[in-house]
């Protein structure tokens, strides 16, 4: 059986390569000589009615951006921010977000101490300073509304044993005084929360350390006086606060001796 030869349905499908004439050049028309932006008489419309301009001219202006006449580049951005490719001016030169027309050095400004804490080589430091705080301040709270809340419960046995403190005349031994308890407390809550304070605005180690001393002698206190132990978190606190402070501003002053004021961003 003989199989037939199937002409294809196009003349001209079988021959894809490039026609050449009869003095061997294609025919085939390139778009390079239409589409090429290097060429200098490459025109751009500047819109529908617009005027137009060469694309060399478009590369040495900023195109009417804040009138400065600087040079961008081929996103539109000047060669002198950010976003340019800074070849004009060498690594000299740096963008000013205040001042735009106005070129500052390209040296990474010095930080300020809140600028220093926030930045990432100080995390640990920073963590514990707020935690501690928080624990402090939430301890002191705790405390007031602990005492206050066993002295109402305890109100009736109070004043019968100062009843009977008086009938015996015992006064000085016996007698408890629950508006003088009351008071201290509330001293004493209000002098630990203001040291926290003082410790997480100002980073303070004279607050912290003072923090630390003042809880360890109301725990030797309590245990002698009342043979309670109390205390144990504020001065846990005030311990992990006091070494975050020291090594926070000793961090600090080195900065500001060194001037290593690259390596924190």
């Amino acid at each position: 059986m003989q199989l037939k030869v199937k002409e294809p349905e196009n003349p001209n499908e079988g021959n894809d390569n490039e026609q050449t004439g009869s003095s061997g050049q294609t025919n085939m028309v390139s778009n390079n000589d239409f589409m090429v932006p290097e060429q200098k008489d490459f025109i751009e419309g500047d819109g529908i009615f617009g005027n137009t301009q060469t694309f060399d001219s478009y590369m040495n202006t900023d195109n009417g951006l804040n009138g400065t006449g600087r040079k961008v580049d081929q996103y539109g951005n000047p060669y002198d921010t950010p976003y340019g490719n800074n070849t004009g001016n060498a690594g000299n030169q740096g963008y000013d977000p205040n001042n735009s027309g106005s070129s500052v050095s390209n040296k990474p400004r010095k930080l300020t101490k809140k600028e220093f804490y926030i930045s990432p080589r100080n995390r640990k430091e920073r963590d514990s300073i707020v935690i501690s705080c928080i624990v402090i301040i939430a301890a002191a709270l705790f405390d007031v509304v602990r005492v206050n809340f066993w002295l109402d419960i305890l109100k009736k046995q109070i004043d019968m044993v100062n009843k009977m403190s008086e009938t015996l005349g015992m006064q000085d031994e016996y007698y408890i005084d629950t508006k003088a308890i009351m008071t201290t407390q509330i001293i004493m809550s209000v002098i630990l929360i203001a040291l926290a304070v003082g410790i997480f605005i100002w980073k303070s180690r004279v607050c912290a350390i003072s923090g630390f001393v003042f809880t360890i002698v109301n725990i030797i206190y309590t245990i002698v006086k009342a043979h309670n132990f109390r205390w144990y978190w504020t001065v846990i606190a005030f311990g992990y606060a006091m070494v975050a402070t020291i090594r926070f501003n000793q961090a600090w002053k080195e900065y500001e001796e060194d001037g290593d004021w690259k390596r924190e961003w």
